[in-house]
Formats: structure tokens, C-alpha cells, sequence
């Protein structure tokens, strides 16, 4: 491996760990413009398959969230106005990003793997744990990257609660 592909994903890195420092500290309008205009933003749904059966997940399938840049806009509004029940009061959060892997993509982008745990805590007994992996491409835009792409998948077949965080 040359420095300059080492260099690239340290960078990655520390763009996916700002990325998770916004989201826990609730700076959403920070995190949305990490996101390009066109953004697909996609959890499909976890299946269980036997070991010869292989299957990849084809976005327009059933999903547990499949969104642009105006509906995650529409999201973080919810919030921000206090319409988001099920965030009230707020969770805390903490995300640990690792095992990023980063492989030239066409046109020069990036693709960057990599797995999540994200602990969330609400009221005073209220504890999760989301686990799974993230593939994201990257874009360059001027001098900072954006997201065009993220696919999360959780290694859940069945989620501890509903979905009222980011990933």
C-alpha cells in the first residue's frame, strides 16, 4: 500500500468521525450539508437467507427508510420544532465508527465502508444498541466531499425500537 492511499483513508476517516461527532452533538444542519443534493440515503430491510442464498438488496424494495435531501431537511425540521414525539426529550448518543475500508469509485469517487455502533439513551431506562455497516460514496465538491450515497445495513433482523436517530 503506497502512503498516498493510507493518507486518502485517514481522511476518510477523520470525514466519517466529524460526521459522527455532528450527528451526537445534534448539529443537524452541519450534518445535512455533508450530503449532496441528490443524496439516496437507504436502509434496506435485514433478511435471513440459508448460506447458498445470496440476494443483494435492490433500492424501490421494501425498506425501512429510503430518502432524498428534502425528506432528511423535513426530519431534522421535525426536530428542530419539537414534532418528532418520539425524540422528546432528546436521546443522547454516541457513534463509534470502525473497520473503514476506502476503494477508488468511478468518476473519482469514493467508496467507504465501514461498521457502526451506535448507543443510544432516552428518559431513565430507556437503552439501545444499533449494529451493522455503512457504505457510503463519496464526492468531491470544490475543496470538501460530499455524500451521494449511503447504504445502512443492520445486523438486526429485528430493531430494539423505532428509528428516531440518524446513521
Amino acid at each position: 500500500m503506497t502512503n498516498s492511499l493510507t493518507d486518502l483513508r485517514r481522511d476518510v476517516e477523520d470525514f466519517l468521525y466529524s460526521e459522527a461527532k455532528m450527528l451526537d452533538e445534534q448539529r443537524y444542519d452541519e450534518w445535512l450539508d455533508l450530503f449532496t443534493e441528490d443524496v439516496h440515503y437507504w436502509m434496506p430491510i435485514t433478511e435471513t437467507r440459508e448460506v447458498r442464498q445470496h440476494r443483494d438488496h435492490v433500492p424501490g424494495e421494501w425498506s425501512l427508510m429510503e430518502e432524498d435531501a428534502r425528506f432528511l431537511a423535513k426530519r431534522i425540521e421535525r426536530l428542530a420544532g419539537g414534532l418528532a414525539h418520539a425524540e422528546q426529550p432528546r436521546s443522547r448518543t454516541r457513534r463509534f465508527i470502525s473497520n473503514v475500508l476506502v476503494t477508488p469509485g468511478p468518476d473519482g469517487d469514493l467508496v467507504a465502508e465501514c461498521n457502526f455502533i451506535i448507543f443510544q439513551s432516552r428518559r431513565a431506562n430507556s437503552e439501545q444498541f444499533f449494529v451493522g455497516s455503512r457504505r457510503d460514496r463519496i464526492v468531491t465538491s470544490g475543496e470538501s466531499w460530499k455524500i451521494a450515497e449511503r447504504t445502512v445495513l443492520f445486523d438486526h433482523r429485528v430493531l430494539p425500537r423505532a428509528i428516531s436517530i440518524f446513521f
